[in-house]
């Protein structure tokens, strides 16, 4: 009897163990195709900068925004609403904004929730070498997104934001990520639909985004990409916080 109980016990573990593996050989496998989908591993190593032109169509507006990315050091955006140029910008681990809709016309430090947010913008490889950033994913099953089948593969980011990737079975690309952030004491919730991929020195991008975020329920942000440069040369003081 023990020795029967002592057999099932192990084929149990032993199952357990198989399905484990499979589970992570299959998200590994998933993974490694969305790498190569987006230019490949040895294109996306050499990734060091970015400078994106777009324009965004909000609320009958169209916005005019620049965002200048050095990976994982500096994050600008310059967005520019009548006739006023508002700037976000992350340096390390600090982040600080102008905004002169509001009457700020001074640089001010952002709060810790707004740059722990943002810090993930510094990483323009997204899953490439998701292990060695400390990024933690899991693989949660398939989906249907607007006709199209997906993966959904849940990430925690190394500070704990968290998002979910829906990766497209057939091209291995994201055509939609949701993102969970805590501001202002509220849990914030944002949607991004990608599309219109293409290819510039080699990597993939998506140059039109469909954002909706529960901060601004009812409101649908279109942003068209109209330039994108890769390895620029950039000066790393643009993400200084300006001392007034």
């Amino acid at each position: 009897m023990y020795i029967k109980l002592f057999n099932k016990t192990l084929l149990l573990f032993f199952l357990t163990g198989m399905l484990h593996t499979l589970s992570a050989q299959t998200l590994d496998e998933i993974i490694a195709k969305h790498i190569q989908a987006m230019g490949g591993a040895d294109k996306l190593s050499k990734l060091k900068s970015l400078k994106i032109t777009a324009e965004m169509d909000v609320m009958k507006m169209k916005v005019p925004i620049t965002t200048t990315i050095i990976q994982d050091q500096g994050f600008r955006s310059e967005t520019t609403v009548q006739g006023m140029t508002v700037v976000q910008a992350i340096n390390g681990n600090t982040g600080w904004a102008i905004n002169p809709m509001t009457g700020q016309t001074k640089a001010t430090a952002l709060p810790e929730e707004a740059v722990k947010s943002m810090t993930a913008e510094t990483d323009l490889t997204g899953l490439y070498n998701y292990k060695e950033k400390g990024y933690v994913l899991t693989l949660e099953g398939e989906e249907d997104l607007a006709g199209a089948k997906v993966y959904k593969v849940s990430m925690t980011l190394k500070n704990g934001i968290k998002r979910i990737n829906y990766i497209s079975k057939d091209t291995f690309y994201i055509l939609k990520i949701i993102v969970h952030a805590t501001m202002n004491g509220q849990d914030i919730k944002s949607e991004n639909l990608q599309s219109n991929f293409k290819q510039v020195d080699g990597v993939t991008y998506p140059f039109t985004s469909e954002v909706t975020t529960s901060a601004m329920p009812g409101t649908t942000m279109t942003l068209v990409i109209t330039t994108l440069e890769v390895n620029p040369k950039i000066d790393p003081n643009i993400f200084t916080m300006p001392t007034n």
